[in-house]
């Protein structure tokens, strides 16, 4: 699992683990039931602290990716991955109809929204 945090970013650090972390188990980084860095070691491994990391894990475990063991660790919970991945369909597409109609009404035309959205798609996660 390679998490890269920016202190620089406006987006808060327990986010930017949480992502990461959402996106090896996305990726396939993992396999049901394995276990994840204890909040401490990812903590020191990341140069954060462990409140920080104990937040992304309590996070996580709402939001049904991972599950803790009291006194064993964290553990990726892969069982409702389809689910979650549906769920994270269903609310992208959601954002991107409203941000459609937002462009329309803005006056950009639909060739200029498809190039918007084909240059995205081909940063392939990488900052515009």
């Amino acid at each position: 699992m390679n998490i890269i945090i920016s202190p620089t970013s406006e987006k808060p650090m327990y986010e930017q683990i949480k992502d990461g972390i959402r996106k090896s188990i996305y990726d396939g980084e993992f396999q049901d039931g394995d276990m994840l860095p204890s909040v401490r070691q990812l903590a020191k491994d990341l140069n954060v602290s462990a409140i920080t990391t104990k937040r992304a894990y309590i996070d996580l475990e709402h939001e049904g990716f991972v599950y803790t063991v009291s006194g064993k660790g964290t553990f990726v919970r892969l069982d409702k991955l389809s689910q979650l991945q549906d769920s994270r369909i269903f609310e992208a597409m959601k954002k991107l109809k409203i941000c459609t109609e937002d462009c329309k009404k803005a006056g950009v035309n639909i060739k200029e929204a498809i190039e918007i959205v084909e240059d995205v798609y081909s940063y392939e996660g990488k900052e515009l």
